[in-house]
């Protein structure tokens, strides 16, 4: 069992939510844009974990191209909805973010673990 540091940091958006999945919305960053690394348009990451589990933010969670909050918000996802597990990474700030797909294994984005069940991915990227 792993012990994960999170240091805060709460997102804030509003999207209109289809099934679960929500259109891209404006994001409120939780650092200084310049001092984030979002990377490609997907970071990469393996799919480690497996497991399944579920947000659990009321409004929904942002699912983001990099695990910061000021990395581009590619969709809200639903609170209540289950999601697939692939991996975790710590970013600069020591916060812990999980990149997630649907039960159907189609890619969603990073997530701040905060907002997963279980505190997201158990399996490091």
């Amino acid at each position: 069992m792993r012990v994960r540091r999170v240091l805060g940091g709460a997102v804030a958006g509003a999207a209109l939510l289809l099934g679960g999945i929500a259109v891209p919305a404006a994001q409120a960053g939780t650092a200084d844009a310049s001092a984030v690394t979002c990377g490609n348009a997907y970071w990469p990451h393996n799919p480690n974990d497996g497991r399944l589990g579920s947000v659990r933010k009321t409004g929904g969670a942002a699912a983001h191209t990099g695990p910061y909050g000021d990395c581009t918000t590619v969709g809200i996802v639903a609170d209540g909805t289950t999601v697939r597990y692939d991996c975790y990474v710590v970013n600069d700030y020591g916060n812990t973010w999980t990149w997630v797909r649907t039960q159907g294994g189609s890619s969603l984005g990073w997530i701040y673990d905060a907002y997963l069940s279980g505190n997201g991915a158990s399996e490091p990227c």
